[in-house]
């Protein structure tokens, strides 16, 4: 990983920010471009453009903890 990139973990994502701001190119959720995968320019992070594919929130998924609780 260089100075300037930050490395996810598991993969990149776009942001609904990215998306509002490039929408033919940048979808909510959907992974950032294939030789940005798994390391990216670090101002896309601190710039709010894209989020770490874990931290994605699918719509319509129930999660087991939720019928549980």
């Amino acid at each position: 990983m260089s100075y300037n990139t930050v490395k996810a973990k598991t993969y990149w994502t776009w942001t609904k920010l990215a998306e509002s701001k490039n929408p033919n190119w940048s979808k909510e959720g959907t992974e950032i471009w294939p030789h940005y995968r798994t390391e990216a320019p670090k101002k896309w992070l601190e710039d709010g453009l894209i989020q770490d594919a874990s931290e994605v929130e699918k719509g319509g998924q129930v999660d087991l903890f939720d019928i549980l609780a």
